[in-house]
């Protein structure tokens, strides 16, 4: 049992705990301040009642000592982001923290004090591996322009944070210009698309010219069409921009995963979006696409409806491991 164990498990004996939830207890800061917010959901509402009162008064400087120690869980960190009294100093201090986690960070991400929304831009990490999150601090007007730049550069990065071979030489794209002839359908969606196919062939062909930086600024400042061409690309930064786009709308995404040609790069990046696979439409055309990696189809299977898992069971248009796992799902269900 760990440190903190010995005072939160449930298996503790009450007085002990609702000591512990006093912030009594002899504990180094860290500690004390896990086992305050892990009692916070307490089985007994006495100690959760203690715990929150200590919780709610718990002194700077023991938050601040706790925040010098690596070993602070993610969800102390959560429950000390959600706190609205933490003074700047300490909120720079959680997003220096390095167990971070993006549900802690995104408390932030609105905030209105440029310096801490400067300080979560630079979260450099944090960010390639949360791109939901990087769209937050984008969105955040008061966004300081440097950091604006950066998070936009991040598109032609890999997770680990350093340059692909795709962005190689491409530039900063936050200062690609683009063509001022792009038509209107490529940047204004309440633009008409071309009806004809040869302006269709056109705008493929004015899109395929650009420079790298400036497809990778298309993507994330253009219309649908735009993106709807750019996320065909054989350049895996100009895809991951599409997919990361502040602008791309859900039925896009949908559209997308229904897409069998798409490459897998973009099914990829698709499925590591929490927000995404909240959408049934879109987990439904995921399940089907055959350029979903087959363990993740097979266990988005298990979220289908029974009307749904019947289609695929018998889809001669889906990966035969896929509609055999529909059935088995069914048979799980009692529904064959």
């Amino acid at each position: 049992m760990t440190e903190v164990e010995r005072w939160t498990s449930p298996e503790v004996p009450e007085p002990a705990r609702l000591a512990a939830a006093k912030g009594i207890v002899p504990l180094p800061p860290h500690a004390l301040v896990t086992v305050v917010a892990r009692l916070l959901a307490d089985p007994s509402p006495r100690v959760r009642e203690t715990a929150q009162g200590a919780w709610a008064e718990l002194p700077a400087n023991v938050i601040g000592a706790a925040l010098e120690s690596q070993e602070l869980p993610g969800d102390v960190l959560e429950r000390l982001a959600g706190r609205s009294d933490l003074p700047r100093p300490l909120v720079l201090r959680i997003l220096q923290h390095p167990g971070l986690t993006p549900e802690a960070a995104s408390r932030f991400a609105s905030s209105p004090d440029p310096e801490i929304a400067a300080q979560l831009a630079r979260n450099h990490r944090l960010l390639v591996q949360a791109p939901d999150l990087a769209r937050q601090v984008l969105r955040n007007p008061i966004l300081p322009p440097e950091e604006r730049s950066r998070l936009v550069r991040l598109a032609v990065e890999e997770p680990d944070g350093k340059p692909g071979r795709e962005a190689a030489g491409a530039g900063d794209p936050n200062e690609a210009e683009l063509p001022p002839a792009l038509p209107p359908v490529l940047v204004d969606d309440q633009a008409a698309p071309p009806e004809a196919e040869p302006e269709r062939e056109n705008l493929y062909q004015m899109v395929r010219g650009l420079t790298v930086a400036q497809k990778i600024r298309l993507a994330m400042l253009g219309s649908k069409a735009a993106r709807r061409l750019l996320v065909r690309d054989t350049n895996k930064a100009v895809v991951r921009a599409v997919v990361q786009s502040p602008k791309i709308r859900e039925d896009e995404v949908q559209a997308i995963a229904q897409d069998r040609t798409v490459a897998e790069e973009v099914v990829r990046l698709i499925l590591q979006r929490r927000d995404w696979m909240k959408s049934y439409p879109i987990r439904l055309a995921l399940c089907q696409n055959p350029k979903t990696p087959l363990p993740k189809a097979l266990r988005l299977l298990e979220t289908l409806q029974d009307r749904d898992l019947r289609q695929i069971a018998k889809s001669r248009n889906v990966p035969s491991p896929v509609s055999s796992g529909a059935s088995r799902v069914l048979a799980r269900r009692g529904r064959i």
